[in-house]
């Protein structure tokens, strides 16, 4: 009984690898630095606390996708160089593509290429966990026409589970909806939706957010004339039920109808929270660039002026890159951005804070986050959490190299990760693009394209809570009120030789956190003090204890629990 139970250990943790989150900046986590060039990821967070991240890949010639899986504690969990996912005919040209991960901890790539021709088409993948492709070994294509020119995939997973993606379908949007089983419900024909014909208008640049009863919600970019140099430039947004049927306006709502704006601009929306939605772009009206900002609640109606508020008076300045997070809990929408002189030669981030009306509650000319100078950044991402924003950027310094950096915010607009900016990748070797992921613990997970080595692999760095780097250590209050007693399972579970555990309480009282064997001794006492209220995550080495099955136990007061972790060495 004995060798069956380390077999079946043994089994679950076939794969893991040794590596974990880097409290070394400048060596960071290796998702994959192969030969040829790792370009492009993508990032989804699953709930036990880990995340996928999915690249391009050329380590063959010709650009593949592949796609590795990290626990969160930042082990691989898939082979050391990616799943191959898709090896099919590529275009030299690389467009836009998504992933995403849905309520099975699955996650489902949309992505182009030209296995049908010359053009490029989408298809989407859905994988497992554990590997396994869910919708076959080459996917599902997404279009019913292979002869146009089709790009820029979006993935958004409904409240039901199911994925809806929209595209580029030439100069129109089309939408599919794929179940877990691979069946696209609406049948073989893309949902269209088709500019105004009577002009020559134009859309593309689809993406969106999931809302209620299934139903998601989405936002577009209209114009007509050229694609680099667009005229009656309009952003737009739908509604759909989960039966495709159109909930706002007919055909669409505008969101953006009074200037213009680069052709390769792709304008963002986040949720709300609350199944409404958060509009971001850039655009220029008389005056310098400036960007704007919209918000619709779950019913289509506008909680800001009409044509959305600018994040900040017209000045001689440009902004660009706008990155928008809500905080559901006060109602206010934070926006940062890029902050350029008038030459374009001084750059800096700066930020807003919105009130529930679009109100500016920053100064009016935009909060300096980091003053202006010589070097310039190509990524800008910003999540919330409770009540602070964190803000993540690629900083391109003069030497030709880069670092990413991180800053959080309160409301006040204070540094809360220590008294300014950190530096969570100071290798100073070349950066490509980056994307960030936070999960359930608040931790950040920031994946960038990186030219340490040669021409581009794909790194991680986390960034805990408390603006740590690397594995958590000792006691960790994430700070955030709750309204119940509760005790998580431990993560990873097998582990070796360091697990989480992490629990939360309503109120102060004295908290006991104990670990027994399974003849009921004592063997580790974690806690045993006053605590406050809060999400609380303890690291736990076992690196002193044999391989088997222990439990844990928190008494809080009157609330008690227990639940199982195993250990293998």
């Amino acid at each position: 009984m004995k060798n069956f139970f380390l077999l079946f250990i043994f089994i679950l943790l076939a794969g893991y690898a040794s590596a974990q989150w880097s409290a070394n900046t400048a060596v960071n986590t290796v998702v994959c630095d192969t030969t040829g060039e790792q370009l492009l990821p993508k990032i989804g967070m699953t709930s036990d606390g880990g995340c996928y991240i999915g690249w391009f890949d050329s380590r063959a010639g010709g650009y593949a996708v592949y796609l590795q899986r990290l626990n969160a504690q930042g082990e691989k969990q898939f082979p050391a160089g990616g799943l191959l996912v898709s090896n099919n005919p590529q275009s030299s040209s690389l467009v836009d593509w998504d992933l995403a991960v849905d309520d099975s901890n699955c996650c489902v790539l949309a992505f182009t290429d030209t296995r049908a021709g010359s053009s490029i088409n989408p298809y989407a993948y859905r994988i497992s966990p554990t590997g396994q492709f869910l919708w076959g070994a080459n996917g599902i294509a997404l279009t019913d026409s292979v002869n146009i020119y089709q790009a820029n995939p979006k993935v958004i997973i409904t409240s039901d589970g199911n994925a809806v993606i929209p595209w580029q379908y030439n100069n129109k949007i089309g939408i599919v909806k794929i179940n877990k089983a691979g069946t696209k419900v609406w049948g073989s024909t893309p949902l269209m939706v088709i500019g105004n014909p009577s002009i020559g208008e134009k859309f593309n640049f689809p993406t969106g957010v999931k809302s209620d009863s299934a139903s998601f919600i989405l936002y577009w970019m209209g114009y007509t004339g050229s694609f680099i140099s667009p005229a009656n430039y309009k952003t737009y947004t739908q509604k759909f039920s989960s039966a495709g049927t159109r909930l706002w306006g007919n055909p669409q709502d505008t969101i953006w109808s009074l200037g213009s704006a680069q052709g390769t601009y792709q304008p963002q929306i986040i949720s709300d929270g609350n199944n409404g939605a958060i509009y971001v772009w850039q655009s220029y009206v008389s005056g310098p660039t400036n960007c704007y900002v919209q918000r619709k609640n779950s019913s289509g109606q506008i909680q800001f002026p009409v044509n959305g508020v600018a994040v900040a008076d017209v000045n001689t300045d440009l902004r660009f890159m706008p990155a928008a997070c809500y905080m559901p809990s006060t109602g206010e929408t934070f926006v940062f951005w890029q902050e350029k002189n008038s030459s374009q030669s001084q750059i800096g981030v700066y930020g807003q804070k919105l009130s529930s009306t679009g109100a500016k509650l920053w100064p009016t000319t935009g909060f300096i986050f980091k003053p202006m100078d010589g070097n310039s950044f190509n990524s800008l991402w910003a999540h919330s959490r409770d009540t602070n924003a964190m803000v993540y950027y690629t900083e391109l310094i003069t030497s030709g190299g880069g670092l990413i950096k991180a800053f959080k915010v309160n409301r006040s607009g204070a540094f809360t990760w220590g008294t300014g900016i950190l530096t969570p990748g100071s290798n100073t070797s070349g950066k490509g693009r980056m994307v960030v992921g936070v999960n359930q613990n608040n931790m950040s997970v920031i994946a960038f394209g990186d030219a340490r080595n040669d021409v581009g692999g794909i790194y991680v760095q986390n960034i805990n809570y408390n603006g740590s780097f690397g594995t958590p250590t000792g006691i960790i209050n994430n700070g955030i009120a709750v309204d119940k007693f509760e005790l998580y399972q431990n993560y990873p579970n097998p582990f070796n030789p360091n697990t989480i555990i992490k629990f939360q309480i309503k109120d102060s009282r004295f908290v006991s956190l104990k670990i027994y064997d399974m003849l009921g001794k004592e063997v580790a006492s974690l806690i045993s003090e006053n605590m406050s209220a809060g999400i609380y995550e303890v690291n736990w080495s076992g690196e002193n204890l044999s391989s088997g099955m222990y439990f844990y136990k928190i008494t809080a007061g009157d609330f008690s629990d227990v639940k199982k972790l195993v250990l293998i060495k």
